[in-house]
């Protein structure tokens, strides 16, 4: 199969299994939250985020694999492919160990991550499914993020639609019985042990060269993987601190009980940003494997054309996710759930700056530049982060984790990135100072009703639409392509 149907099979499979696993969600919440309270919803959530904590383990040996595999995979190098798998895969299983004896401490003493509030009564046993279930699947990421470098995101996609049905299918039977949040954690359980189970079987017929046993293992590549993947690791750490303490510093500094509202009111942007991200995590393989090419003009157009579409879409979808947000949430599990306007225009702010820099992340990462540099100012943007949550939290409620997320990621994932991603293609990028532009306009809706609100939001998106309009022609001429009449 060409790499263009690949891709295209890639991105509507996505969408699809999206639209789908959107349609579920729109029901499931509702349905979940007449069997839980607030409190045990939380609870939830706070367990799914810490489970994303567990990730930096392995001291990014598995996210500097994503790359090199694809680089090696770009030049057809099936024998250092081999090596480079069984070095990964049994240092990821000697990792575990770690996971093991982290999740037993959290598993006997829950306090630590949900405080002294009077929690669940079977909250050691939810967790223990929890973190039995991540532990498989942590233990099989290597093998996955090789079919995902061969291209395979399609077939990924495909079983995602069984797997979600078998987990919607036992939570509703389970939750009827009266297993309230353990529920949850079986059917997490049970998907995490099928899609191992799956994707062992798919390697073994993907790549029949590759034989996992411990004579491949070499120390030379561990110590290769690791001067790359540390740096990854301290950017896993900053991806936490980022993007998955915001609910912790609810429960932990406001209440549990926020913690579900907060998560309910958050929800739509999150389903906007897999929408969004679908495209870019996509294309992770074809930057990897055009950099191993060493094919700068091509490289070049992934980014332009990423960096166009990146930033028309992401506009486009908050506006739509900002318009609709109180009626849904209101419709959806009640208006007492919905935390206010203020919140939901600095959600929107906050989706765009966050989208936004997904290209250059993701020409970052696949490319491996500069990896120190890259991976510094994610962990000083996470750290600000943090410390600015805890401080703006005192004065502003909920509504200063959100600020403290704008303002440290426009310091520097937007700015500092952006720089670098320039130096990646040997020019000069100016999207940061556009970017910046665009957050302070966009701040401009909280001051108009909502007619003007939407008029404005027209205009602003026309507006963004003619500059990615404008960047695809500079694009189209630079590979040949010449429109047949003038579009402007």
């Amino acid at each position: 199969m060409s790499d263009r149907k690949k891709f295209l099979k890639g991105i509507t499979s996505g969408y699809a299994y999206m639209a789908f696993s959107m349609i579920v969600a729109l029901c499931m919440v509702p349905y979940v939250l007449k069997f839980l309270t607030k409190s045990e919803y939380g609870i939830f959530a706070i367990a799914g985020d810490l489970l994303g904590w567990l990730s930096v383990a392995n001291l990014g040996v598995t996210s500097a694999f994503n790359s090199k595999s694809g680089h090696l995979l770009g030049r057809n190098n099936l024998y250092e492919l081999n090596v480079l798998t069984n070095t990964t895969f049994f240092t990821q299983l000697a990792s575990s160990i770690l996971i093991a004896i982290i999740g037993a401490v959290v598993v006997n003493n829950p306090s630590i991550v949900f405080g002294n509030e009077d929690i669940y009564d079977n909250i050691n046993v939810v967790l223990l499914f929890m973190v039995i279930g991540f532990f498989i699947q942590y233990i099989t990421q290597p093998l996955n993020s090789l079919l995902v470098a061969d291209k395979q995101v399609h077939i990924d996609n495909y079983l995602r639609f069984g797997l979600l049905a078998i987990q919607t299918v036992l939570n509703i039977v389970l939750l009827n019985f009266g297993f309230k949040l353990m529920s949850l954690a079986i059917s997490s359980l049970t998907s995490n042990i099928i899609i191992s189970a799956i994707t062992w079987v798919r390697i073994k017929k993907s790549f029949p060269s590759i034989k996992l046993e411990t004579k491949y293992f070499q120390k030379d590549e561990l110590r290769n993987l690791l001067k790359h993947g540390i740096w990854f690791s301290i950017g896993g750490i900053a991806g936490i601190l980022i993007l998955r303490m915001d609910t912790f510093l609810i429960g932990k500094y406001i209440s549990l009980a926020l913690v579900a509202s907060f998560t309910i009111n958050i929800k739509l942007y999150q389903l906007a940003d897999k929408l969004f991200g679908q495209v870019f995590n996509t294309m992770r393989p074809y930057f990897a494997q055009t950099f191993g090419r060493n094919d700068l003009t091509r490289l070049k157009y992934y980014y332009d054309m990423s960096n166009s579409v990146a930033l028309v879409l992401s506009i486009a979808i908050g506006m739509t996710v900002f318009f609709t947000s109180k009626s849904f949430i209101s419709w959806w599990v009640g208006p007492d759930f919905y935390l206010g306007d203020d919140l939901n225009l600095l959600l929107f702010i906050n989706f765009i700056v966050q989208s936004t820099v997904l290209p250059n992340r993701i020409l970052l990462a696949t490319s491996l530049f500069k990896i120190v540099q890259h991976n510094s100012f994610r962990i000083i943007e996470g750290i600000v982060k943090i410390v600015l949550s805890i401080i703006l939290i005192g004065k502003f409620g909920v509504l200063g984790v959100v600020i403290a997320s704008i303002l440290s990621s426009l310091a520097f994932s937007n700015f500092a990135l952006n720089i670098l991603a320039g130096e990646v293609l040997k020019r000069v990028e100016f999207k940061s100072i556009l970017l910046t532009i665009s957050v302070l306009v966009f701040w401009t809706l909280h001051f108009f009703e909502l007619e003007l609100k939407i008029l404005l939001a027209i205009f602003l998106l026309l507006f963004y639409c003619f500059i990615g309009r404008v960047n695809l022609l500079v694009l189209f001429n630079k590979i040949g392509f010449k429109p047949k009449k003038k579009l402007y």
